[in-house]
């Protein structure tokens, strides 16, 4: 891969939503002329289609489906890549030190079946650190990864059942079950997430019986506080940097000409929601979303399209375009974004999408 110099270019740096308060959804038109956001491309990065920075800012994974690669930000220098022999990679995430890489990869066996797999690297080498003894069959699920705050945890949902592991060792410590009020025994956990303070963990549960049962779980760690609420996650979710706000992609009008996708934002502590954003039409929904690292703004990647919303009112305050579909492509699938994320300072915004591109936006 052609290393990417973007040092320059951080020293540089010294339309209609529809909005649903408390379930009451509005209509607040935002013109181009009111837009108050600029979002300028300065990086464009081929050949992958995520990216994750460090929590310090320092690092970026990027990845492609099959490998991972470190690189240094201020230089653009790149330490290391993970790659697996026939793995396609479905997750990077680093450790709260940098130190470590988590990923999720599907491998195939020689039996035909696809299994995923969970391991740890060190970042500067790229060399295994551990494997979590865990093997999800199910090649289809959408798995997380996340840590605790001093990294001695990590959060996984392999194999549908929502556990912790201690990264040193790859023990599992904990695991989260929850018999709904139906009784259908076969609910499985779909997503798992660690709000970054790790005081709340965060299970999506799903049962395909009848009747079907998504619902999403929170439990505080330390007080064993547990609330629940119904939702549909779509592609994604994440927590606020404050662990105070959970935002999800919520899949609304189910089953009607209307259906599709939302940014739904929920008040952590008592699970009740507090805003549903609509992007514009033409985004065709929400894919991925991510909050700034105040919480102020919810980054929303749609169809060819993204933009930066306040999470107080809703408001659009400025969009872009992440891909330009060539005349004569012939399937939407490139055109949809598949990861949004603020860097750590709130500067810049990256985007990357199912086109294998991932770009780097500066906030002005």
């Amino acid at each position: 891969m052609t290393k990417v110099v973007i040092a320059a270019f951080l020293s540089a740096f010294t339309s209609s939503c529809v909005i649903a308060l408390n379930g009451e959804r509005l209509t607040n038109h935002t013109s181009a002329e009111m837009s108050v956001m600029k979002l300028t491309k300065i990086q464009t990065l081929e050949g992958v289609h995520q990216g994750s920075f460090s929590r310090d800012g320092t690092r970026l994974a990027l990845m492609d489906q099959n490998y991972v690669e470190v690189m240094e930000v201020a230089s653009g220098r790149k330490l290391s890549r993970i790659a697996v022999p026939d793995a396609i990679f479905l997750v990077a995430k680093f450790s709260p030190d940098a130190q470590s890489v988590a990923t999720a990869y599907r491998v195939g066996r020689n039996n035909g079946q696809t299994s995923i797999k969970a391991t740890l690297w060190d970042a500067m080498s790229g060399r295994e650190k551990i494997t979590l003894a865990a093997v999800d069959q199910d090649w289809r699920r959408n798995v997380d990864l996340s840590f605790s705050p001093d990294g001695s945890l990590l959060a996984s949902n392999l194999g549908g059942i929502a556990r912790l592991w201690v990264t040193a060792t790859g023990k599992e410590v904990r695991r989260f079950h929850f018999v709904p009020e139906t009784g259908l025994q076969d609910q499985q956990a779909e997503r798992v997430l660690l709000s970054p303070d790790g005081k709340w963990l965060a299970v999506y549960f799903i049962s395909l019986g009848e009747p079907a049962y998504k619902v999403v779980h929170l439990w505080n760690l330390e007080s064993s506080q547990h609330q629940q609420f119904k939702s549909e996650i779509y592609l994604d979710w994440q927590f606020s940097a404050d662990s105070r706000l959970l935002a999800l992609t919520a899949i609304v009008d189910k089953g009607k000409l209307t259906e599709g996708s939302v940014a739904e934002i929920r008040d952590v502590a008592s699970g009740k929601q507090v805003k549903v954003i609509e992007p514009p039409r033409e985004w065709r929904g929400v894919y991925t979303v991510a909050f700034s690292p105040d919480a102020k703004l919810l980054a929303i990647g749609g169809y060819k399209k993204f933009g930066v919303f306040s999470t107080e009112t809703g408001e659009l305050l400025g969009s872009e375009t992440h891909h330009r579909a060539g005349f004569f492509q012939d399937s939407e699938l490139p055109s949809q974004l598949s990861d949004i994320e603020f860097s750590p300072d709130g500067k810049l915004l990256l985007t990357g999408g199912n086109d294998i591109t991932v770009k780097l936006w500066r906030i002005t």
